[in-house]
């Protein structure tokens, strides 16, 4: 496996955060593709917008076992990703778009952006990409 390589976006967006670190991300990229693979991530649309043409999505990883486990956020790691917050009171993020399965896509996009920086290789990618629980 190549070695990680933060995307340039994703170095500008830590530097306006002051709570989030590179380490951080790094271990919550990690953190989340592990649970795509287990099958351990949740997805949910929360709210549509009257118009149709965006989403408010949550996306959580269950963490622990099955008599001692938590819902773990990817807000942090989203937002420094380029994700738009929904609001300020939630830790949902905001997709726009119409006519196709957003949860898919956004899911897509993500391990997309994690191929691209190194975290895994082509073929977990391919694999990866195809799975919304």
């Amino acid at each position: 496996m190549k070695q990680i390589k933060l995307s340039q976006e994703v170095i500008n967006n830590l530097k306006k955060e002051n709570y989030y670190t590179e380490e951080a991300f790094i271990n919550d990229a990690k953190t989340y593709i592990k649970a795509v693979k287990s099958c351990r991530i949740h997805y949910s649309v929360t709210q549509v917008s009257a118009s149709g043409m965006s989403r408010n999505i949550s996306i959580m990883s269950y963490e622990g076992s099955m008599s001692k486990g938590y819902y773990r956020n990817c807000f942090a790691m989203l937002r420094v990703m380029g994700y738009r917050s929904a609001d300020k009171y939630s830790h949902d993020i905001k997709v726009s778009g119409c006519g196709m399965n957003m949860l898919f896509a956004t899911n897509y996009n993500i391990i997309h952006s994690f191929y691209r920086m190194g975290f895994i290789n082509k073929t977990t990618c391919d694999t990866l990409a195809q799975r919304v629980n």
